[in-house]
This record gives C-alpha cells, sequence and structure tokens, in this order.
C-alpha cells in the first residue's frame, strides 16, 4: 500500500482534562505532549504519539502526563487529525497513523520517545519512503513538512554523490 501525502490539521494547545474529553468519531490521529523537562526545561516537546483504533482519551487515559504538571510548569498536548478528500478505510487510516508518526519522532526526535527515535525499522523504513508529511493549523513546534525521502534509508546513497562539476 503505497501512501503518498499525509496531510494533518493540528488543534491545540489543550491542557490534559481537555484532551481526555475528545470522544467524536474524528477524535483519531496523532498527538504531542509538550511540559517541562529536567534538561531542556519548559515548553519541551516531549512526546509523539498515535491514537489509532482508539480515540484521543482512550489513549491519554493510558498515560501519566499529569505527573509532568507537578514540575515546573503545566503540560499541554496538541491533537493532530489527518485529512482527506474523504475518510479512507480503517486499514489504510492507521497505516497513514503509523507513518506519520515514524517520521515526526525520527525528525523530532521528542525528549520521552527514547524507542522510537532510533533508526526506522526495514519494515516501517520501506514503508515511509515516498511519505510526505505535510502539518497545518496549530502544529507548535513541529517542522511544516517531513519526508521519508530525507529520514528513510532512501538517501543512504547520498555518500556516494559527488559536487556538480567534479
Amino acid at each position: 500500500m503505497v501512501i503518498g501525502d499525509i496531510h494533518i490539521q493540528w488543534e491545540g494547545p489543550h491542557q490534559v482534562s481537555q484532551a481526555l474529553g475528545l470522544t467524536a468519531p474524528t477524535d483519531y490521529g496523532l498527538y504531542q505532549v509538550y511540559g517541562c523537562h529536567p534538561v531542556y526545561g519548559v515548553g519541551t516537546l516531549l512526546y509523539i504519539g498515535k491514537a489509532r483504533d482508539q480515540t484521543f482519551s482512550t489513549r491519554l487515559k493510558q498515560e501519566s502526563w499529569d505527573d509532568y504538571a507537578d514540575w515546573e510548569g503545566k503540560v499541554t498536548i496538541y491533537v493532530g487529525r489527518l485529512l482527506g478528500s474523504e475518510t479512507p478505510s480503517d486499514a489504510r487510516w492507521n497505516r497513514e497513523i503509523d507513518c506519520a508518526e515514524a517520521l515526526l519522532i525520527n525528525a523530532h526526535k521528542p525528549a520521552h520517545n527514547q524507542v522510537g527515535i532510533r533508526y526506522l525499522s526495514p519494515r516501517t523504513d520501506r514503508a515511509v519512503r515516498e511519505v510526505h508529511v505535510f502539518n497545518w493549523g496549530d502544529f507548535a513546534s513541529l517542522l511544516p513538512e517531513v519526508t521519508g525521502h530525507r529520514w528513510s534509508s532512501k538517501a543512504d546513497d547520498i555518500s556516494e554523490y559527488l559536487p556538480y562539476g567534479s
């Protein structure tokens, strides 16, 4: 299944209590968590996660981001819903969520995504090579665009390239 372009409409910031109320049929996708980090400080991108097969509310209840509110500053959540001309099958929707999450984690390296920050797995790598994520709306500290051309092994042969005119 070739994915291609993924468009994400970001909304936020939400307090954790507000995000826990996101239970609508459109409340699936990706989320960013910002808070205080002992090294990086207040307002740091802590985590990029996904809510697939469960709403943002259900997914966020499985985590304990309120613990970070005890540190200097509040925790805020941005939610990203995938956009398209029509709603795809659940399988495609989930695949797009997975690919977008992998690229966003690898491009931004959030402080609490240690497992996801490792290199893309061979299976995921192949899936994201042609993916281009466009972030729209209130995407906070994310880059406006992230591409699998840059963050997968597709460009591994760049070391063999020579400057033009060589």
